[in-house]
C-alpha cells in the first residue's frame, strides 16, 4: 500500500460528540507532516465507498441498517463501538469511552489486515479458503522438520506471501530479489527447496536454474519455477533447465501445498504441519 493512500472511514449510529471526535482525529492523520505506513484517513458520508465503518451498537435500528448495507455487498470492514470490552459480536470492537490512540491503532490494524488479504489474493488462487488451508497444514501427525527455503523473486508481494506461507509450516525462509543474489546465497548456505521466478532483472530463472544444476552442492536441490507464463513451450524450457516443478502465478494453493509435500516430506520422512 502506498504510504499516502487515503482510507475512507464512515460512521453509523454514533453519538454526535463521538462523530465530531472521530472527524477531528481522522483530519489529523490526513494533514500529518510525515507519511504513515497504513496511509491516511478521511471521514465520508458514503458508507458504500468506505473501507471502514465505525458502528455504534445497542440500537436495533442501527444494526438493521448495517445488515442491509452488508447485503449490498459493501467491502467495508466493521468496527463496532460497544459498552463493554467483553463484546464478541465483531472481530474489531472498542468500548466506550474511546481515546484517539486506541481507535487509530485499531484502524491501522484493520487496514493492515485488509492489505494482507489483497497480498494473498495476488499470489495464490484456487477455491481453498483459510479453514481448508489449516486442514491441509495439520493433515500430518509428525512434526515437520526445520526445513529451509530460498525464494528468488523480484516481486516484494510474492516474497512476502511465500515467507508467510512457508513460515507457517516451520520452514525457515531466505529471500533474494535477483538471480545473482540468489546464487550468492546458495554459495553461503544450504537449502532444502528453492522457489525461483522466471522473469527477473539480470539473469532469468532458466539461466539461474542451469547454474544451480551444474553446482555439485545444489544439483539435487528441488527447484520450483514460478512464472505467469503457462504455455507448453515455457514448461519445456523449465524442464530443460532442470527445474523440479513448475507453478503458474497466481499459484493454486493446493498445488503449492502438494509441491511442498512432494519434495520436503520425502527429504526426511517427516510430515508437514503448521508450527
Amino acid at each position: 500500500m502506498a504510504e499516502d493512500q487515503i482510507n475512507l472511514v464512515g460512521t453509523l449510529g454514533l453519538l454526535k460528540h463521538e462523530v465530531r471526535f472521530i472527524k477531528i482525529m481522522l483530519g489529523l492523520t490526513a494533514h500529518a507532516p510525515n507519511s504513515r505506513a497504513q496511509g491516511r484517513y478521511e471521514w465520508t458520508e458514503d458508507l458504500k465507498n468506505a473501507k471502514v465503518v465505525i458502528v455504534g451498537s445497542g440500537d436495533d435500528a442501527v444494526m438493521q441498517e448495517w445488515r442491509a448495507l452488508s447485503a449490498g455487498k459493501t467491502t467495508a470492514t466493521l468496527l463496532l463501538v460497544s459498552e463493554s470490552e467483553q463484546y464478541v459480536g465483531s472481530k474489531y470492537h472498542i468500548s466506550r469511552p474511546f481515546g484517539p490512540a486506541k481507535i487509530l491503532m485499531l484502524l491501522d490494524r484493520i487496514v493492515q489486515d485488509r492489505q494482507s488479504v489483497v497480498v494473498e489474493a495476488d499470489t495464490f488462487s484456487g477455491n481453498v479458503n483459510a479453514v481448508q488451508r489449516e486442514l491441509l497444514r495439520i493433515t500430518k501427525t509428525v512434526a515437520a522438520a526445520r526445513f529451509s527455503a530460498l525464494v528468488v523473486d523480484d516481486s516484494p508481494t510474492v516474497r512476502k506471501q511465500l515467507v508467510l506461507e512457508l513460515g507457517s509450516f516451520n520452514i525457515r525462509v531466505d529471500t533474494a530479489e535477483t538471480g545473482e543474489q540468489g546464487l550468492e546465497m546458495l554459495e553461503k548456505g544450504r537449502y532444502d527447496i528453492i522457489f525461483l521466478d522466471v522473469v527477473m532483472p539480470g539473469a532469468d530463472g532458466y539461466q539461474v536454474c542451469k547454474i544451480i544444476r551444474r553446482n555439485q552442492n545444489t544439483k539435487l536441490t528441488p527447484v520450483v519455477m514460478l512464472t505467469s507464463k503457462s504455455s507448453p513451450f515455457d514448461k519445456v524450457r523449465g524442464s530443460l533447465a532442470g527445474c523440479s516443478s513448475y507453478l503458474t502465478k497466481p499459484v493454486d494453493y493446493e498445488n503449492f501445498y502438494h509441491v511442498l509435500e512432494q519434495f520436503l516430506e520425502h527429504t526426511t520422512g517427516s510430515g508437514l504441519v503448521k508450527k
